[in-house]
């Protein structure tokens, strides 16, 4: 609050255990590491929190990137559908070309849910171990 170094009203202003109170409750909120501040944390809790969100970082990069590259493939299965079902003479043709496509589309719909398991629980893994690490009772 804005005005907590302020004296109150029915408070002495040259009361010096009023005085000697609110400084230490200053000074034990300030040593607090819940309400510490950023610059008060110290150079090894800063190095540890920026490695931890490096290693998230680098976790959320490869996630996306194998799914921009699940997502391109089965954009290419798709394209390559119409060139089978218009290369087709006949209507048995067709409906084989077209059930060849849906097996393939299934196991990628499949091989994505998997991957989506997986990802998923690297994610979580990782920020689990975040809050871990800054718990207080743990040792690593």
């Amino acid at each position: 609050m804005p005005y907590d170094d302020d004296v109150t009203s029915t408070e002495n202003p040259r009361d010096e255990s009023a005085r000697a109170k609110r400084s230490s409750d200053q000074t034990s909120m300030k040593t607090s590491p819940s309400s510490a501040p950023f610059g008060e944390m110290g150079p090894r809790n800063v190095k540890a929190a920026l490695r931890l969100q490096m290693e998230m970082f680098d976790i959320l990069h490869d996630v996306g990137r194998d799914w921009l590259k699940r997502a391109a493939s089965e954009a290419e299965l798709a394209f390559n559908l119409p060139n089978k079902l218009t290369a087709a003479q006949t209507v048995p043709a067709a409906l084989s070309a077209y059930q060849e496509w849906l097996g393939e589309w299934m196991s990628m719909v499949s091989e994505d849910g998997r991957h989506f398991i997986a990802d998923s629980q690297k994610i979580v893994d990782r920020s689990v171990s975040c809050f871990a690490d800054r718990s207080p009772g743990t040792t690593t």
